[in-house]
């Protein structure tokens, strides 16, 4: 069995954040109605109890949830060797439905965490021996933005070479959480470079995007105004705009922020 982990969401009217283990998953504006699964074995390093979190929050510039505003979520284990049916749903969540009967009433924002246990053939060290940023914050940001900086530059110049030596470690993570061979591991760095290539901007950096951080301050990353990464590709040609996923992390006994 290959263990698969993902949470199937229905949101509506609201900004709704998921995180899991202290990591941001997903976060994004619902103006109309959304609803579809997202993976996240990458955030699970390894069997045991794993935390989710759920946020409702007002839309953006708004100061209280709208009235319709709705999200339900629901954990969801697959077999990625034997079909598309769930094995087994947990950590479920749904917005309090109120009585019509009642006066409306409305809320600031809604969060909800729970626990549900995992297993998963694999142990990564990950994130859980790096150094609590802590200690940096004062030169932190510049050791960010300089890092994205230097991303930035070798997708402008397409060192390739370079890139892929950047990622490694993080590609060779999402390589043994979603049971990747080979050559599925080396066509995910294919279809990047490829959208590099053909891209028409990349997205520059400016002042507004700003550090988030996660698990217990090991992690970080820049996002823009909209909550999502800040590493990001637009084709004018095909109206796309892809985001590139990473967090940042330090190794024990370095000073240098790498790519995980």
């Amino acid at each position: 069995m290959k263990p698969f982990y993902s949470v199937n969401f229905n949101a509506r009217m609201c900004n709704m954040k998921i995180s899991v283990n202290e990591i941001p998953l997903l976060s994004m504006d619902v103006e109309g109605q959304c609803s579809t699964r997202y993976p996240f074995n990458n955030l699970l390093l390894e069997s045991g109890f794993a935390s989710i979190r759920y946020e409702v929050r007002p839309m953006k510039g708004e100061m209280q949830l709208r009235k319709n505003a709705y999200l339900s979520c629901e954990v969801e284990l697959f077999d990625s060797d034997s079909g598309y049916e769930p094995i087994s749903k947990m950590a479920f969540f749904e917005t309090p439905q109120q009585n019509g009967n009642d006066p409306i009433i409305i809320l600031p924002y809604i969060i909800h965490e729970d626990a549900f246990h995992v297993e998963v053939p694999y142990s990564l060290t990950g994130w859980k021996r790096s150094v609590k940023l802590n200690p940096f914050r004062n030169n932190l940001g510049n050791m960010v933005f300089e890092k994205y900086g230097d991303i930035i530059s070798m997708m402008q110049n397409h060192n390739f070479s370079q890139y892929e030596n950047a990622f490694r470690e993080r590609e060779n993570n999402m390589a043994v959480c979603f049971y990747l061979s080979e050559n599925e591991k080396q066509n995910r760095m294919k279809e990047i470079e490829h959208d590099i290539v053909n891209c028409t901007e990349i997205v520059p950096l400016t002042q507004l995007d700003r550090l988030e951080f996660a698990a217990d301050n090991r992690l970080v990353r820049l996002i823009k105004d909209d909550g999502e990464s800040s590493l990001r590709l637009v084709n004018d040609k095909t109206g796309e705009e892809t985001y590139i996923e990473l967090w940042l992390h330090m190794k024990q006994g370095s000073n240098e922020l790498t790519i995980i």
